[in-house]
């Protein structure tokens, strides 16, 4: 599985809200994903061990995050110009410090995502717990289902660079 599939909702769901006196600081932001936990049920464990040695490897990416998107996240990253799977909330709570958002994602070709992140926050950092259900496609062959639970962490590094 592609580390992509697996970072960019999670990602998504790090910027998907953000209504509060404590408001994310627009700016470079570097966040960091470390899978703890992956199981896929009724997978052979010599297939498995593969996916959990790459994935358990943090996976960081940097990303400037405008004004705009700091003041309305939402609109902008889940709008079909803004390269995030299409998702949707139950809850999106992402207020005084208060990190605590639910979501799926509809990933195509990949199948479904179930997402939950909760954790803390202040302008400039945030750390959470994740965790994620992955469901492919009917048909898909093999394993239906892959199950991961991990830590992300965030932090605002800079400016964004001038363009």
């Amino acid at each position: 599985m592609k580390r992509f599939v697996l970072l960019a909702p999670s990602v998504a769901l790090l910027f998907a809200c953000s209504d509060s006196a404590v408001s994310l600081q627009p700016g470079q932001w570097e966040t960091t994903v470390r899978f703890t936990s992956i199981d896929i049920p009724g997978a052979p464990e010599a297939a498995v061990a593969p996916m959990r040695a790459m994935m358990t490897q943090p996976q960081t990416r940097s990303e400037c995050v405008t004004p705009e998107q700091a003041a309305n996240p939402t609109g902008n990253l889940l709008s079909p110009g803004g390269g995030a799977n299409s998702c949707t909330y139950t809850e999106n709570t992402f207020a005084g410090g208060t990190i605590r958002v639910r979501g799926t994602c509809a990933q195509p070709g990949s199948g479904r995502m179930t997402m939950s992140m909760e954790g803390s926050y202040t302008a400039t950092t945030m750390e959470a717990r994740i965790s994620s259900e992955v469901t492919a496609p009917p048909g898909t062959q093999g394993p239906q289902t892959v199950r991961m639970t991990g830590a992300l962490t965030g932090r605002r590094t800079a400016d964004c660079p001038a363009t």
